[in-house]
């Protein structure tokens, strides 16, 4: 038996498994992440932890690091010869040029929208002195994440040996980064004018225009492209209500047929073909009812505080429903409404979904009856030794006679 069991589980160790519901085989891009930000979960990975260069999801980096470094985003900058001469001649560029007076701001925005290379290596000198200095800044950024498979040569995401990622390393940068107000704002962006009247526009909105494709749902975003990371995708996108982020890197170059967006669109409409939203527990719902003691009610409920949504594959399937409860089993009269008197965990699926207080929603009732049924033979019995007790208090006592 032993044997049979060590076959089948080294036969699973050497052909893994999907353990997602979603499944893909006509993806362009090579690595693909999905997450759902609100519940922190990874619904779907493939190469996830495959080292890659990213290209100009390189510049998330680059803005986070200027965001923080910055003590004044209005504070003024003088684009110079320095700043924009070791830019790639084939690098996007948001259109600097020498003697431009922009704020901070404008430059953080000249980054990431159209993906400038000019705006990232000026925020780099600028602020630091220099640009090795600053791509030290954004190493030192990612020990600080924990980033093991993560280190950067650049600003822009060129291509060159030592600089990479992953794209599970790139989720852990962005999730930081989205903790961030200015770098949210700037990421949700897909317009902006800066002070000196440079208009800037979101790469994906340009690909939206061209590709005359709805990506609307998509709420922020990066993209990139090198020769070695191919084209490359960063999505924060609202489906159903929930906050989706999206990881594609490594599709092949398309003018006509961008990969990285061919295949969100993709993975956008499965997502709305096989996933929902939906309130697994409702608010005041029922979920444990549980034994009372001398009151007048013979149960008491536990009712949930609050609507519990989780983005599931469809359909809902209440069979998958798991309430457990730890904590008092007989409640007594006395408890007040609103007393917590345990915990109550939601499963679905096997998944621990939420832990809530059980809280008593209403108050009891004494019942006397129920006290004297309960208490009854206790009473007897106190009767009955009073009597008895009584009785050798009453007993007369024998006389003593005395004998001569």
């Amino acid at each position: 038996m032993k044997r049979i069991v060590f076959i089948i589980l080294t036969l699973i160790l050497l052909f893994p498994h999907n353990l997602f519901a979603l499944e893909f085989s006509d993806l362009d891009s090579e690595k693909v992440l999905i997450y759902n930000k609100d519940e922190d979960k990874i619904l779907y990975e493939k190469n996830i932890d495959e080292v890659t260069s990213i290209a100009s999801l390189t510049k998330m980096m680059t803005t986070l690091v200027s965001i923080e470094k910055i003590k004044d985003l209005e504070k003024e900058v003088t684009i110079t010869k320095e700043m924009l001469e070791d830019v790639p001649w084939d690098a996007s560029t948001a259109g600097l040029e020498v003697g431009d007076i922009l704020t901070y701001e404008d430059l953080l925005y000249a980054s990431m929208l159209p993906s400038g290379a000019d705006a990232t290596n000026s925020l780099a000198i600028s602020l630091t002195g220099s640009i090795d200095n600053f791509v030290e800044e954004m190493n030192k950024k990612a020990k600080e994440l924990k980033l093991e498979k993560t280190h950067f040569v650049n600003t822009t995401g060129y291509d060159e040996t030592g600089h990479y990622s992953t794209a599970r390393e790139i989720l852990t940068i962005l999730n930081y980064a989205l903790e961030n107000e200015t770098f949210k704002e700037i990421f949700t962006t897909r317009n902006y004018t800066t002070n000196n009247g440079l208009k800037l526009e979101a790469t994906i909105e340009s690909y939206n225009k061209r590709l005359n494709n709805d990506l609307s749902y998509i709420i922020g975003s990066k993209t990139g492209y090198t020769d070695d990371a191919g084209q490359c995708l960063v999505a924060l996108s609202n489906i159903d209500d929930t906050n989706i982020i999206t990881i594609t890197i490594n599709a092949p170059y398309s003018y006509e047929r961008p990969g990285n967006i061919i295949d969100m669109t993709k993975l956008y409409e499965t997502l709305k073909e096989k996933y929902t939203k939906v309130n697994i527990i409702t608010e005041d719902q029922i979920l444990i009812s549980l034994e009372t003691k001398y009151a007048k009610e013979d149960t008491i409920d536990l009712n949930s505080q609050k609507n519990i949504p989780i983005y599931i594959e469809k359909p809902f399937n209440e069979d998958l429903l798991e309430i457990k409860y730890e904590g008092e089993e007989i409640i007594k009269s006395s408890t007040a409404k609103g007393t917590e008197v345990g915990k109550i965990k939601i499963y679905y699926d096997g998944e621990l979904i939420e832990e809530l207080p059980g809280i008593t929603s209403s108050n009891l009732n004494f019942s006397i009856i129920k006290y004297l049924k309960e208490n009854i033979i206790l009473y007897i019995s106190l009767i009955i030794l009073l009597i008895i007790g009584l009785k050798i208090i009453k007993k007369p006592k024998k006389k003593l006679t005395n004998r001569i």
